[in-house]
């Protein structure tokens, strides 16, 4: 079985919303629902959501999180849909980052700095 090379941690209240990603010009719209993230990490959100997205499927989530005054807008990628054993939200989704550093496609260092610092404080939490 493949370990995960970042640590997963959740922040109660953490939601997120999401777009698809234009393919070549414009911005798109967020959708008007958000949904709850069940865990994260540098790497990606493991979230609740009732639209059935497909694997491969290029997003851009914006992050509310309590107690952070930002809310990251971050390019992903959708890894994995499973039926919601609940019956709150159909559906649990899997989504991986993209990577981090500068140019197209890729996530802000100041994200990263950010997931480091909350995955810090879960530490010491937990």
């Amino acid at each position: 079985m493949k370990k995960r090379s970042c640590k997963r941690f959740s922040i109660p209240g953490t939601v997120i919303y999401y777009k698809n990603k234009p393919r070549f010009f414009g911005h798109g719209k967020y959708r008007k629902d958000y949904y709850p993230v069940i865990n994260m990490s540098k790497g990606g959100i493991n979230f609740l959501c009732d639209q059935r997205l497909a694997a491969g499927a290029q997003l851009i989530v914006k992050v509310s999180i309590p107690g952070t005054e930002t809310e990251p807008e971050i390019i992903a990628n959708v890894k994995w849909i499973s039926k919601n054993p609940e019956q709150s939200y159909r559906y649990q989704t899997g989504i991986a980052f993209n990577s981090y550093g500068d140019g197209k496609n890729k996530n802000s260092r100041n994200i990263l700095s950010l997931l480091e610092s909350l995955e810090r404080k879960s530490d010491k939490t937990d």
